[in-house]
């Protein structure tokens, strides 16, 4: 540090106009490092799966317990940069973020690595909105749409290379080496933070803290998530879910009734009388539940249904990666030109037509029909995503700047968790009851079956196999072949319903209409 408290104007005068590309890079390293801890688990989840003999149910906690976290963490950011600035604030997140890495890469058993996961996704939910802020305090509003469209950039080099690099670790040497891969990121930004970032002079007396609100809505997202992950496993009617589902349902209205009380609310809910703002939460609470539902559950089918190695399940989500890469830009300048309503719901449309085509595929659709499918959804997202950020931001006065990127990215990433957690459950319960209906088909009846079954018998007679063994093995081939159909009717009717979702939400988000107004300095 080059004095004690270094403001924005002292770097401005310091470093010239470039100052805002060194705080926009800044950022940008950080969020690399992020998005490798986003996008590269997913790929890992089945190697995990094998690794410590766990369900789908259990390996989602690896990106349900990041998304939940980051979600109520990102609600810190606001008061952590009131108490500490800029700079302290991002060297903590960037320190608590490496160290979450380290846990998860050497993680005994499943949990210490979801609680390695959840100190990623602590210090992502901070990372995230302190960017945004950090952007947006630099860049004047008409300038905004293309700072965010070029930060954007850097939260999609990870899932575009992130993917194929942990492909490549899974395959050739060990799924814990893809916790690594973020650390070499999180030094150059460590230091330029320490340079770039504004400082503050800490306060005699810490502001107030709605601690309150903060542990009620954290104490409901987890058991609300935990209650619909485990439901379909311990059975919804059970007392432990029906606790945990309650449980958390009365501590969300806690929670609201609570923050239109409190003198230093955790959420601004006045921020929600804007009816733009509103919905543009709404919007991007469904398109969280897309965006990371999608990463989620497209690398788990392609590696348990056709078999991928995880090197092609990350080349799959590499390519809509780069499709991001290529639209994120464009998508940034049409956000200065355009009504936020307009790409939202365009991209909305987009990312539906997308996933009603990936709803079609099974064990023999080919490997670039599944890239094109996935990178027309990516395309969507691109479109949105940027209008998603800088629309809520429009709405909001100036002085609650962070209170408003705080809320948007909580939102979304709010609307990741539950999506990933209920779509499991539904995949599951699908997948049993396809399974089922399969199973009730198998009679004697039945020439297909007959014919399979004489099949794989007579080609272990062959093999000089018993007739017992002949008979045992045929029905387990056959239990195989159902349990793969099942799965797969399980995956489709899940991404039938993230397209449904999506198409449903393009309607309100048309009704945000013309942006209600935008805030200069």
């Amino acid at each position: 540090m080059t004095s004690d408290v270094d403001t924005i104007d002292a770097l401005f005068a310091r470093y010239g106009p470039i100052y805002r590309w060194l705080v926009t890079l800044t950022v940008m390293i950080g969020a690399i490092a992020m998005g490798f801890a986003t996008s590269m688990v997913n790929v890992a989840v089945p190697a995990v799966m094998g690794a410590f003999g766990v369900g789908l149910d259990q390996a989602q906690w690896m990106a349900t317990g990041f998304l939940a976290t980051m979600s109520t963490t990102m609600l810190l950011s606001s008061w952590l940069i009131e108490v500490l600035g800029q700079r302290v604030t991002y060297f903590l997140t960037m320190t608590v973020f490496a160290a979450g890495s380290l846990i998860s890469a050497t993680a005994p058993n499943i949990d210490l690595l979801v609680i390695g996961r959840v100190f990623q996704g602590a210090a992502t939910g901070v990372g995230q909105p302190l960017a945004m802020f950090s952007i947006f305090s630099v860049f004047p509003p008409e300038r905004r749409g293309m700072a965010v469209g070029l930060y954007g950039l850097g939260t999609v080099l990870a899932p575009t290379f992130g993917p194929i690099l942990a492909g490549l670790a899974i395959d050739n040497i060990s799924w814990r080496y893809l916790f690594f891969l973020p650390l070499p990121f999180c030094l150059p930004a460590l230091l330029m933070c320490l340079i770039f970032m504004p400082t503050k002079k800490l306060a005699r007396t810490l502001p107030p803290f709605d601690w309150t609100g903060f542990a009620s809505i954290f104490v409901a997202t987890f058991l609300l998530l935990g209650g619909l992950s485990n439901g379909q496993r311990w059975g919804w009617g059970s007392n432990a879910i029906v606790l945990q589902l309650f449980g958390g349902s009365a501590l969300i209205g806690v929670f609201v009734w609570w923050e239109t009380k409190a003198p230093y609310p955790f959420l601004d809910l006045s921020l929600f009388q804007d009816r733009q703002f509103a919905l543009i939460m709404l919007a991007g609470f469904v398109f969280g539940a897309g965006l990371f539902a999608s990463g989620y559950f497209i690398p788990v089918f392609v590696q348990t249904i056709q078999n991928y190695s995880a090197t092609d399940a990350g080349l799959l989500l590499a390519f809509g990666g780069l499709i991001m890469m290529v639209f994120f830009p464009l998508a940034g300048r049409i956000t200065d030109s355009v009504s936020s309503h307009i790409p939202i719901s365009g991209g909305l449309l987009i990312f539906a037509i997308g996933f009603f085509l990936i709803s079609v595929i099974d064990v023999n659709t080919g490997f670039w029909a599944l890239i094109g499918y996935t990178s027309i959804n990516r395309i969507g997202l691109s479109i949105a995503i940027p209008s998603l950020s800088a629309g809520a931001l429009k709405a909001v006065p100036t002085e609650k700047l962070a209170r408003g990127a705080s809320s948007a990215t909580f939102f979304r990433n709010l609307g990741g968790g539950f999506g990933i957690t209920l779509l499991t459950a539904f995949f599951e319960h699908r997948a049993q009851f396809h399974s089922e209906a399969l199973t009730a088909t198998q009679t004697s009846a039945n020439s297909t079956t007959s014919e399979l079954l004489g099949t794989v018998s007579r080609l272990l007679g062959e093999f000089g196999m018993p007739d017992p063994v002949q008979v045992n093995g045929a029905l387990d081939y056959l239990s195989k072949v159902i349990h793969a159909q099942a799965s797969t009717l399980g995956f489709q009717d899940t991404f039938m319903v993230i397209a449904i979702v999506a198409l449903i939400a393009a309607g309100p988000a048309w009704m945000i209409g013309p942006d209600s107004r935008s805030r200069r300095k």
